[in-house]
């Protein structure tokens, strides 16, 4: 449904690839309920990960459990499992994958982070110069802290019931008819505000390097704040709302592809 959107924005910030895996993964996230707990529950949701990228031709060079980066190893030797490695465009893709009984840990993120920064130091100078982006997908609800940890290092979160960021951005460069309440201004404001939120990670050590030249923070309080809590939050909402009016079933119909795909009713 989505693609048959009319655009309004000409210009693109990022791979189609990259929207749809996002589309995808919020789907599955929103309405999977895995019959398994513990270690078991984890695996199953990334080879639910693996299965859909092959089913859609989607290129991974690495699979759950590897422990490079399109083939580089991190700079400390130390072995980190990568969950997947999207090679898209350009551009790279690093997944990290949790569906757990208990909420999301601080060390999960913080852990995923020191991953990217390891790899990339130790990496070739094309490599370094491929743009690096970061996605954490949580089968739960992440708490505030860690999405402004995220936001803070420019990794994009999908998690139930809020719609993802990159999804956002997609819609607010798309004439929806349906919307209400999301002036023009705040759309474009969507458009402009989200690329500059979820970056490369290269972006963001640029950024860091600057601060200590400068007194002033990564991303100041009241932008995250405006960024979580009312774009994401309201004006989300109000695409998701629009989005519900044209269909009430898209999400679930997105997600029954998948299944269609994957043959996720026989996990």
């Amino acid at each position: 449904m989505l693609a048959s959107l009319f655009s309004r924005k000409q210009e693109a910030y990022f791979p189609q690839t990259f929207y749809e895996v996002t589309l995808d993964m919020f789907a599955i996230v929103q309405y999977w309920q895995p019959s398994v707990e513990g270690v078991e529950r984890g695996r199953m949701f990334e080879r639910l990960l693996e299965a859909h990228c092959d089913a859609r031709g989607i290129s991974l060079t690495e699979r759950p459990g590897s422990r490079t980066i399109r083939g580089r190893r991190a700079a400390s030797k130390l072995m980190h499992e990568n969950d997947a490695v999207i090679a898209c465009g350009e551009v790279t893709i690093q997944l990290e994958l949790k569906h757990l009984s208990a909420d999301v840990s601080k060390n999960d993120l913080l852990i995923f982070n020191q991953k990217g920064l390891d790899y990339l130091v130790a990496a070739d100078a094309s490599f370094r110069k491929t743009p690096l982006y970061r996605v954490f997908l949580s089968g739960g609800i992440l708490s505030p802290e860690a999405r402004r940890f995220a936001m803070l290092w420019g990794i994009l979160v999908i998690e139930p019931n809020r719609l993802p960021l990159m999804l956002l951005h997609y819609l607010s460069g798309r004439a929806l008819n349906d919307l209400r309440h999301v002036p023009l201004a705040v759309q474009d404001e969507v458009w402009d505000e989200i690329p500059y939120l979820i970056t490369p990670l290269q972006c963001r050590i640029h950024r860091a390097a600057a601060l200590l030249r400068a007194d002033e923070p990564m991303l100041t309080e009241g932008r995250m704040d405006r960024a979580l809590d009312y774009l994401q939050r309201q004006v989300g909402d109000h695409y998701w709302s629009a989005l519900d009016e044209r269909d009430p079933h898209w999400l679930e119909q997105r997600f029954d592809a998948i299944v269609a795909d994957t043959f996720l009713d026989r996990w």
